[in-house]
């Protein structure tokens, strides 16, 4: 059982573990699509809203009468409740590795792999690998 100092809150909304997110919390992901709740545009999918041809709604968002239909289409698909789910490299096992960035990304990491996480180090090891198994 955790104990009260294991208990780990939204940087975002300060909620803690197991409760839904406040809404417009930039952490809630979608439980429609499953990508980040505040972009995803499931809810003008949803509520029929063609952005190509209403500019206001592409630029200012929902109306606050879209936005209360919106949470309440939410709350009866059922909001996901914030859990504070571990960064782990998918190579090599470690916990919370360092986020960095690279323009090579998609040209050493295979397609089907493209959305794992991976430690720097491993990055490394991967390109490497390649590179020497290039015909010279």
């Amino acid at each position: 059982m955790k104990s009260i100092m294991d208990i780990k809150k939204c940087h975002d909304c300060d909620i803690i573990e197991g409760q839904i997110h406040e809404y417009g919390c930039d952490m809630e992901m979608c439980p429609f699509c499953g990508g980040q709740l505040i972009v995803c545009g499931c809810s003008y999918k949803i509520l029929n809203i063609d952005v190509s041809e209403d500019s206001y709604a592409f630029e200012n968002g929902l109306t606050d009468e879209q936005e209360i239909q919106w949470l309440q289409i939410l709350t009866q698909k059922g909001r996901i409740p914030y859990i504070r789910w571990p960064w782990v490299c998918a190579r090599c096992g470690k916990l919370w590795p360092k986020e960095f960035h690279t323009d090579e990304w998609t040209k050493y990491i295979q397609k089907d792999r493209q959305n794992v996480i991976l430690c720097e180090p491993c990055f490394n090891e991967i390109k490497k690998l390649i590179d020497s198994g290039k015909s010279k």
